[in-house]
């Protein structure tokens, strides 16, 4: 190869490497963010995701649409299946412990409420849904468990906000096992870990206006 071919060839990669560049730049923010779920709680954060109005049934059988209300309601959601034997179960145990402070600090008035959505709707029956939240004595004054009333309202409320349900292979699924704040008008003002369920609630008590 000539010094003049191999120079243009040199030429060429080096602007494919800066399109790339700017390319992952752009679609990752400034390389700040690298992963789906970092740039899916950064749009969170900015208020930019919005849970609709999706219609929940209940362990009783009963339908709810939680959100948008004029109460002030902030909810405290999370993503399970009540097959669940790991994250599903260690959300649920989390939320015993939510659900507790609530309890002592407003009894069944509280401005913040829990909401487990239960996706996987073949077998997230009512006995279901009332076996799992026996097993975390769940309060239905404070605690909210139910599963999308129809397959296209789950798929609408979890492709909006970004939580992925993905089988398995074993009869389960693989899935985001975090905390979604959520306020009275299906605005997410947060994502938070398993473990910053405590963040999750002084900020659910704080957008819920709740006295110091």
């Amino acid at each position: 190869m000539s010094r003049r071919a191999l120079a243009s060839t040199l030429l060429a990669v080096a602007a494919l490497s800066l399109m790339l560049a700017a390319l992952s730049a752009q679609l990752t923010d400034g390389f700040t963010r690298w992963t789906f779920e970092a740039l899916r709680r950064d749009a969170a954060d900015a208020g930019h995701l919005l849970a609709p109005a999706v219609p929940l049934r209940t362990a009783h059988g009963e339908t709810t649409t939680p959100w948008p209300n004029n109460a002030g309601t902030v909810y405290l959601v999370d993503f399970i299946y009540t097959q669940c034997p790991t994250i599903c179960q260690a959300l649920g145990s989390e939320y015993t412990r939510l659900q507790h402070q609530l309890r002592e600090r407003f009894g069944a008035h509280s401005p913040v409420r829990l909401v487990s959505v239960a996706f996987d709707r073949e077998h997230d029956t009512p006995i279901e849904l009332q076996h799992y939240a026996q097993r975390h004595r769940a309060d239905d004054a404070l605690w909210l468990i139910g599963t999308p009333a129809s397959a296209a309202a789950a798929d609408t409320l979890l492709q909006a906000l970004g939580v992925v349900a993905v089988p398995d292979g074993l009869g389960g699924f693989v899935h985001n096992g975090a905390i979604h704040l959520i306020d009275s008008q299906g605005t997410v003002r947060g994502i938070y870990d398993l473990d910053q369920w405590p963040q999750a609630l002084e900020r659910a008590l704080q957008l819920g206006g709740a006295p110091a």
